[in-house]
């Protein structure tokens, strides 16, 4: 059966009835693996959803998509070095230079650097936010 996966505002044609200057199209996998973009009208004719049922869709797969991804950010490497790096810093005296201000920030930064860059790329790799990992 045909799943709706989201929306996408940069192809704005459907496929089907081939209207263009559509706001955004629906972004449809097909039974055969195919993607296509929809308007909406199409996109609830040709699955027999209705619009609730394709936005509810739509939500469970980036709701989806961002748990995989936070999963996999927080297995990463990279990940548990930065976790480390805080709570060395953290454990250190209250006093001590390295818990105040800019020495703070450059005692945790080599291992921030690497965790952003894992970060990103594993958003961009499930089309997400960065920063909702």
């Amino acid at each position: 059966m045909a799943k709706a996966l989201g929306t996408d505002d940069s192809i704005t044609t459907c496929d089907c009835c081939g209207r263009a200057d559509l706001k955004f199209t629906v972004v449809i996998e097909l039974d055969d693996g195919e993607l296509v973009h929809y308007g909406q009208v199409c996109a609830s004719r040709n699955t027999g959803k209705t619009r609730p049922v394709i936005n509810a869709e739509i939500k469970a797969h980036a709701a989806a998509q961002l748990a995989a991804a936070q999963k996999e950010f927080r297995a990463h490497p990279a990940y548990a070095a930065e976790r480390a790096r805080f709570a060395e810093r953290d454990a250190l005296p209250w006093d001590h230079e390295c818990r105040r201000g800019i020495k703070a920030a450059d005692f945790v930064r080599e291992a921030s650097d690497a965790a952003d860059a894992a970060r990103k790329a594993i958003a961009a790799r499930f089309n997400i936010n960065a920063w909702s990992l």
